[in-house]
Formats: structure tokens, C-alpha cells, sequence
């Protein structure tokens, strides 16, 4: 059969199937003449470098340099039996290197999406990173606006100043401070608790939840509109805070 026509078919065969670009039916018949002709077998060793080429494209990492290597390592791995056949004169060697041709265009083309894949992925985590460094940005002018004006309600002439236990409770317009100094510090899993009664309500109702500095000093704003209070108060809570008071208040203080 060495030289006819059908072994020459054969060969070409077996070059693609070496690539790994064989339909599976065409696979069966190549796995069964491998095992009956040496020269065939020898062709299909010969052509495994250039399917392992192939393979390292998926298994590597791409980036910008890699991708360039992986195309010279392709190209090398195809060159020297490429030029072997091309140098064939018999037809089935036009068919052979169209195949290889087209696997290796395959690559390139992988290659190509995959660095672009990665740029986008670049672009989207820089838009991300800008994303989160504004929200930053936004939100440390928030917290100084804030600061400024906690600033000039303490010390405003208008506000109304009502001295309590380890401080004072500090009222303008519609905010409501605690401005604390001297506070005892807290037992292992404890933390102190605001509270808020409104005019006109029976109970109090949980505010926010805050431990002091080391000195025992504290300035918390409570969310709550001043003029719609009728009295503030201050417990110790256990962490997380609590519904209802489970302790002594430090104070009670009405707002009048």
C-alpha cells in the first residue's frame, strides 16, 4: 500500500489527527491503521510537537509578551515538518499543509481574542479601581461636611447645652449630640447606648451604639430630630445594642 494514492490520503490523515482537528469517525479508522503501519506512526510522532504547541496555549497563562512567544513557539514546533512536506509534489502535500495552515490560523486567532479578552479585563478593573477611589473620595467629603457642622453646632451661641453625668448633651435645630469626657470605661463585651423618647411616646426607643477613646471621651450625633424629642438617655448595653434598656441609665435628660 506504501506509495499508492489511498496510503498518501492516509498520511494526511494522520497530520490532522496529530493536530487534534480529526472528526471522531475519521479518528477510529487512523487509531486502526497506526497500529498496523510504521511509516504512518512515524508521521504522527513526528507531528506531535506542533499539537503540544497547541496545548500550551491553553495551559499558559496570556499576556502581551506570552502571547508572542506562544506564536514563535507554534511556528517552530510546525516549521520543520511543514517544510518537509511542502517540499512533496504529490497532491495529498497541498492538502497536508492547508490543514496545518488552518490550525495554526485557529491559534493565532485564540491568541489574538485572548489578549483582547485580557485588555478588556485591564480596562474593567481600572474603571472599577476609579469607581471605588471616587466613592472614597465622595465619601471622605461627606465625613468632613459632616465634621464642619458637628463643629458648628457644638460651639454655636444658639445651642442649647444641658450638662449630664461624665458631660453634656448639646441640641441645635433639628440635631441632638452627645458630648462625653469622663466616661467609666466598659466591661469585656459591653458598649454604650443612646436612647431617644419622642414627645408624646410612653417608651424609649434604641439609638446608636459607641465606645469611648481611652480617655473615656466620645461626641456622637444621634439620628434623630431634636424637636421631635422629648428626652434623650444613656445605658450600658451588651455589643450589638439592645431593644429595650437592660441597665441603670447613666442619665435621663429632658429636652425643653
Amino acid at each position: 500500500m506504501n506509495g499508492s494514492a489511498e496510503h498518501e490520503a492516509m498520511l494526511d490523515l494522520v497530520a490532522v489527527a496529530a493536530l487534534g482537528s480529526l472528526p471522531t469517525a475519521d479518528l477510529r479508522i487512523v487509531t486502526l491503521h497506526l497500529a498496523t503501519c510504521a511509516e504512518c506512526r512515524a508521521e504522527y510522532d513526528a507531528l506531535r510537537p506542533a499539537a503540544s504547541a497547541v496545548g500550551l496555549i491553553a495551559e499558559e497563562p496570556v499576556d502581551t509578551l506570552r502571547s508572542a512567544r506562544m506564536k514563535k513557539r507554534l511556528l517552530a514546533a510546525i516549521a520543520p515538518t511543514a517544510n518537509a512536506r511542502r517540499a512533496a509534489s504529490a497532491p495529498g502535500g497541498l492538502i497536508w499543509a492547508s490543514s496545518i495552515v488552518a490550525a495554526a490560523a485557529v491559534v493565532f486567532a485564540l491568541v489574538s481574542t485572548v489578549q483582547d479578552i485580557h485588555l478588556r479585563s485591564d480596562l474593567a478593573n481600572a474603571q472599577r479601581t476609579t469607581s471605588q477611589l471616587q466613592t472614597r473620595v465622595a465619601e471622605t467629603q461627606r465625613t468632613n461636611e459632616n465634621e464642619r457642622d458637628m463643629l458648628a453646632d457644638l460651639f454655636a451661641a444658639n445651642a442649647k447645652r444641658y450638662t449630664v453625668a461624665d458631660g453634656e448633651v448639646v441640641a441645635r435645630g433639628s440635631h441632638v449630640y452627645f458630648a462625653l469626657h469622663t466616661l467609666p470605661a466598659l466591661p469585656k463585651g459591653k458598649v454604650y447606648q443612646a436612647w431617644t423618647l419622642a414627645k408624646g411616646a410612653k417608651t424609649v426607643a434604641p439609638s446608636v451604639t459607641f465606645t469611648p477613646n481611652a480617655s473615656g471621651s466620645a461626641i456622637v450625633q444621634l439620628p434623630a430630630d431634636a424637636t421631635a424629642l422629648a428626652a434623650v438617655a444613656l445605658t450600658v448595653e451588651p455589643e450589638g445594642g439592645s431593644k429595650t434598656p437592660t441597665s441603670k441609665p447613666s442619665f435621663i435628660q429632658p429636652l425643653s
